[in-house]
């Protein structure tokens, strides 16, 4: 595969990503406690998602070449386009902002927390598949 396919994949599963971002944070409130809810849904999903994925290619019978082009088309693209740690960190520092330490420390452990478990579990479903 040549570089610019590379290139075409990642940019398209980014952009897909993306919509997929915006269209959540849509979808959620963004005023007073749940601050950082749309950032924690699309960072947890993504998590389920990279995990799913990993899991199920390091299983696949599909060619190195056929694995690569999953990989930068959802991992790399999708997932690099759907969730965000830019995002994580700044509704943190909008949390120290508005005076709101526990919420904080509540967002930021859940986030890392069901983002390491959602991730593990998605790989270890991904395997089953």
């Amino acid at each position: 595969m040549d570089f610019t396919t590379k290139i075409l994949l990642v940019f398209a599963g980014g952009g897909v990503g993306s919509v997929c971002r915006y269209l959540v944070s849509l979808a959620t409130p963004h005023k007073g406690e749940w601050l950082g809810l749309a950032t924690f849904v699309v960072n947890s999903l993504g998590c389920v998602i990279i995990g799913l994925l990993a899991g199920f290619l390091v299983n696949s019978s599909w060619s190195y070449e056929h694995k690569t082009a999953l990989t930068l088309l959802t991992m790399t693209g999708f997932c690099g386009g759907f969730s965000t740690f830019s995002e994580f960190t700044f509704d943190s520092v909008r949390y120290f902002e508005e005076g709101q330490v526990f919420a904080w420390a509540i967002f930021a452990c859940a986030t890392v927390f069901t983002g390491l478990f959602g991730c593990a579990l998605g790989y270890w479903l991904g395997q089953k598949i």
